[in-house]
């Protein structure tokens, strides 16, 4: 198994005529899942009327003969969204992996792209776009505008070393997602809060060149928080990716009264630097994207914005990771009305 990145070239544009046009998500359970009727608003609006994307329930990757390992045979296949219990096993079930899913370790979408451009072959490739649903999501509260966004230099999608910290809030594996694209972002150090000290660490020992912190206690977290406002960094992002669920045990109890203080802390956006125009600006609030978003409003999205974040509810990390679904299946990037009505159905869902 290789590693490679995907590029445009790889992948022909989508036609109507296409014998590929077949998607499915896997997993179980996933008769809840929104995506077949999200996708049935994109196929028709972008000119594939025959493409189509539908349920399969598969319990395991690892049975032979299961129903990805059928499906993926099929001439019509085009590729597919794995969800759990599939994540995982899907790492070792491609032919490649895009730099995304091994940073994160799991994978949620694969596709195929051509084996060269003189080679006809097809690859199948396992990649991540929870990190892409997670950037998009902060880039737009960054940016002021939804995507897809206007072309931009190398530095305008990211703030300045230096200039801009963030907490994430969990311990799974879309946290990894989420601390992967927050560092993809410039946003650095990322302060952890978790109930589980080993899980932490583990993510930690994942991501080695990352400027990852713990905040065990609320001490912990008034002393980084200190040091690193002293240093001109501020505290200007978040993402959250635990459930929202009443705590019940002391560790689960001391992640709330963390977060409590982190989310209280005081924003002053400083005046911008000319040296940093050609980065992101900081935003007027803080800016908090909860993952979970059954129920929409969860708790830690309710503590955050009672004390002056702004918040993203978690359905745009769906939407912003199809949008890039379709891309890399079709080669077409959704355009702005589409989207926008897919960004009713799925809020309206």
């Amino acid at each position: 198994m290789t590693s490679a990145p995907f590029t445009s070239e790889d992948h022909p544009v989508a036609r109507a005529d296409d014998q590929r046009n077949w998607v499915a998500i896997y997993g179980t359970p996933i008769s809840h899942s929104v995506a077949p009727k999200l996708f049935g608003h994109i196929f028709p609006r972008i000119g594939l009327p025959k493409h189509s994307y539908t349920i399969v329930d598969c319990k395991s990757l690892e049975v032979e003969g299961n129903e990805w390992a059928v499906a993926k045979e099929r001439p019509d296949f085009l590729g597919s969204c794995l969800t759990m219990p599939l994540k995982v096993q899907g790492m070792s079930k491609v032919d490649e992996l895009t730099p995304q899913a091994r940073a994160v370790g799991s994978v949620n979408t694969t596709f195929l792209r051509r084996a060269s451009p003189l080679d006809p072959g097809l690859v199948h490739v396992g990649t991540n776009l929870d990190t892409m649903g997670v950037h998009n999501s902060l880039l737009t509260a960054f940016l002021g505008a939804p995507s897809p966004f206007p072309p931009t230099g190398p530095t305008g999608r990211k703030f300045a070393p230096g200039k801009a910290s963030a907490i994430m809030i969990g311990g799974g594996g879309a946290t990894r997602a989420a601390i992967y694209a927050m560092n993809r972002l410039g946003l650095s150090p990322i302060f952890m809060i978790n109930r589980d000290a080993d899980e932490t660490q583990a993510i930690m020992d994942q991501f080695p060149d990352y400027d990852l912190r713990p905040l065990e206690t609320v001490e912990q977290a008034e002393a980084e928080l200190e040091k690193t406002t002293s240093q001109g960094i501020t505290l200007c992002a978040g993402t959250g990716a635990i459930p929202s669920i009443e705590p019940a045990t002391e560790a689960e109890k001391n992640v709330y009264e963390v977060a409590k203080r982190v989310f209280a802390w005081p924003y002053n956006r400083p005046i911008p630097d000319a040296s940093d125009a050609d980065y992101l600006a900081l935003p007027q609030k803080p800016v908090f994207l909860e993952m979970a978003y059954k129920p929409r409003m969860t708790i830690m999205r309710g503590i955050a914005e009672e004390r002056g974040w702004s918040t993203i509810c978690g359905v745009e990390v769906v939407l912003e990771g199809c949008f890039e679904q379709c891309k890399l299946w079709t080669g077409i990037d959704v355009p702005f009305d589409v989207r926008e009505g897919g960004r009713r159905i799925l809020r309206e869902g």
